[in-house]
């Protein structure tokens, strides 16, 4: 048995013969399954690769942040979401540069694919800043200022942080009036995002908003060095420098290369070139080309409130009558923007209109008043009762209505605040006790903000204090002062031609006061000052 078994004619062969067949079938199955796991991997691979190039594009495009460049941030994840429409980040990012073009670049058709692509985002739970960010600039954008809030101090307990969400919370913060600490949140979304120009134009914006025009033109210029060709930031540096008096040359320059590229133009960016052209033009006391310039702005992008405010300067310098009325629009336009309302009032005081400064400046009081913020203690106060700048406004546009008193109660509010402004509200409480000839009283005033060192910031405080001690008949001591606020009136860039006729009346009250030599010797050293 042992050896037919082993005859190579016998059964036990004939069984390996029948399963050679099978055994090869099922070696070239198992070989095609492998063949095609590994296409089916190398597939997968190359399209997550292809993902992710879409996807890096697209945050770069993105970041820089013009609207020719956000479209076509929008064209690579279009092209992204047909490789794999269910890549979550992606569709967050989709939603925020939607509601970039919607909300900053004022094109209302990015509006549904921003909710649609943020649903999608939340739908697949993304956890990116653009996806929380992007629920909290929609909340702010439906008026749920408070909600947005709350939705953010929700997401920082439970630790989440980025540039993303400190600029929503700045939004949040600013809308419901709460400045300082707005000013802080722009902050620090721009130190955490510096090599992006949207996040300090942000921050100048709220800076911008406050008059604060100096601080603002630096945050403009951290966005134009993230990228030199950032056209929302070129064109508000230029409109800060002209709030500034400064910068027309520059300002002009700017706006004719920006109008130039109209095609990438967003509404919003055509709107604030035509503000700059419009500020431009008040500058050099063009009220009418600023009216135009100003409803070319606002025929562009109806939400543009600086084109307001310049409108409004400009009724104001034709003294027009409806320039209060223009005031007021802006500042309904704009409810916590601090630039609105005080220099309006200022510009309203200055035509003769106080009632309507002074209307202004209630406005203003209703929107603040209830906003707490933080004080350096630790403490938490009402803002008003840390705002110099809205008292010592007040106190001027009182002081003019002839309301000594209320004006003075006024500036001791501005000095009760004790903060950088204090030096003005001390030399508006002294003028305001000049014109009382309480000299005694205004003198320890001008004292500390018109030192004899000449080291003082202003020059109206020398003007005065000159002017206190030709009324005491201290005119050699007088003259110094006066010499010092005109040195410093010209290192400020004060025109020469007002300066020149300061320094004419000083030589003409010394004449009068029988000091002949003095006047002389005064005209000679403000003459050498004062040459071109």
């Amino acid at each position: 048995m042992a050896a037919t078994n082993a005859n190579p004619g016998g059964p036990g062969n004939g069984r390996r013969r029948e399963s050679l067949p099978s055994t090869l079938l099922q070696v070239g199955a198992v070989a095609l399954l492998l063949a095609g796991g590994v296409a089916y991997g190398v597939h997968r691979g190359a399209v997550r690769q292809q993902v992710d190039a879409r996807m890096k594009a697209a945050r770069t495009l993105a970041l820089r942040d013009n609207p020719a460049d956000l479209r076509q941030a929008l064209t690579e994840l279009g092209a992204l979401f047909q490789l794999d429409a269910d890549a979550r980040d992606a569709q967050a990012l989709a939603a925020d540069v939607n509601l970039r073009l919607w909300l900053e670049h004022r094109q209302p058709d990015a509006e549904a694919p921003a909710r649609e692509h943020l649903a999608r985002a939340e739908a697949l739970d993304s956890r990116s800043g653009e996806r929380y960010g992007s629920r909290a600039i929609l909340m702010l954008a439906e008026g749920k200022a408070a909600e947005a809030e709350k939705f953010l101090e929700d997401l920082k307990t439970q630790g989440a942080k980025s540039p993303k969400l400190a600029l929503a919370e700045a939004q949040a913060l600013l809308a419901r009036g709460k400045l300082p600490d707005a000013r802080q949140a722009f902050a620090r979304a721009s130190e955490g995002a510096w090599r992006e120009p949207r996040y300090p134009t942000a921050h100048g914006e709220e800076l911008l908003d406050e008059g604060l025009y100096a601080q603002a033109a630096e945050a403009f210029k951290k966005a134009m060095a993230a990228n030199p060709e950032h056209l929302r930031s070129r064109l508000s540096f230029a409109l800060a420098r002209l709030y500034q008096g400064l910068g027309r040359d520059e300002a002009a320059r700017t706006v004719s290369d920006v109008l130039a590229r109209e095609a990438e133009l967003s509404p919003a960016l055509k709107a604030r070139a035509r503000v700059v052209r419009a500020a431009l033009a008040l500058a050099e006391g063009k009220a009418d080309e600023a009216l135009k310039d100003a409803g070319e702005a606002l025929a562009a992008s109806p939400e543009e409130h600086h084109a307001l405010f310049i409108r409004a300067r400009a009724l104001a310098l034709k003294k027009d009558a409806g320039a209060r009325a223009a005031f007021q629009e802006a500042v309904t336009k704009r409810r916590t923007a601090p630039l609105l309302y005080l220099d309006g009032a200022r510009a309203l005081q200055q035509v003769g209109d106080g009632e309507g400064a002074l209307a202004l400046l209630d406005a203003y009081e209703t929107v603040f008043r209830d906003v707490q913020v933080p004080t350096p203690e630790g403490k938490t106060v009402g803002a008003l009762e840390r705002d110099e700048r809205y008292w010592l406004a007040r106190g001027q546009v009182l002081q003019a209505l002839a309301r000594p008193e209320d004006a003075m109660a006024a500036y001791d509010r501005a000095l009760a605040v004790k903060g950088v402004g204090m030096a003005r509200a001390q030399y508006a409480k002294a003028a305001l006790l000049l014109a009382r000839k309480d000299y005694d009283a205004a003198r320890p005033l001008l004292v500390e903000v018109a030192p004899e060192s000449g080291q003082g910031a202003l020059p109206e405080a020398y003007e005065a204090m000159g002017e206190l001690l030709f009324a005491k008949g201290e005119y050699a001591h007088g003259c110094q002062h006066y010499f010092f606020g005109l040195t410093r009136a010209r290192l400020q860039g004060s025109p020469l031609e007002p300066l020149k006729e300061k320094a004419s009346d000083v030589e003409k009250r010394l004449a009068a006061a029988g000091q002949p030599a003095m006047a002389k010797a005064w005209k000679t050293e403000s003459d050498a000052l004062l040459q071109p």
